[in-house]
């Protein structure tokens, strides 16, 4: 599910499984998978934690989360870390919580 704010503050809310972002065609995958988030609609969104200070780190893969902040297009990314990605987007998380 998500859920976009847009018009109030920009902000989004996205849950699904933490999991293993998916490469673009012809990119080598690294060592480590990198984890995002792929939401129930099965679009797969980066997550910038960077502005967290209680980031969880016992987050397994295949957890379902919810995450809320602001959705960067990956049009708006693609110059960055995250361009070999097959992405949505980034989402510059305010809150990252487990859910059931």
């Amino acid at each position: 599910d998500k859920i976009l704010n847009d018009e109030i503050d920009g902000m989004i809310t996205i849950t699904g499984n933490f999991s293993c972002l998916p490469l673009k065609v012809g990119v080598q995958a690294p060592e480590m998978c990198t984890l995002g988030v792929r939401s129930r609609d099965g679009f797969h969104y980066a997550l910038d934690i960077s502005r967290i200070q209680d980031a969880n780190r016992d987050l397994k893969a295949e957890d379902t989360i919810a995450v809320t902040g602001t959705l960067k297009l990956a049009s708006e990314v693609m110059t960055s870390e995250w361009s070999g990605y097959d992405i949505m987007g980034v989402v510059l998380v305010n809150t990252l919580l487990r859910t059931r």
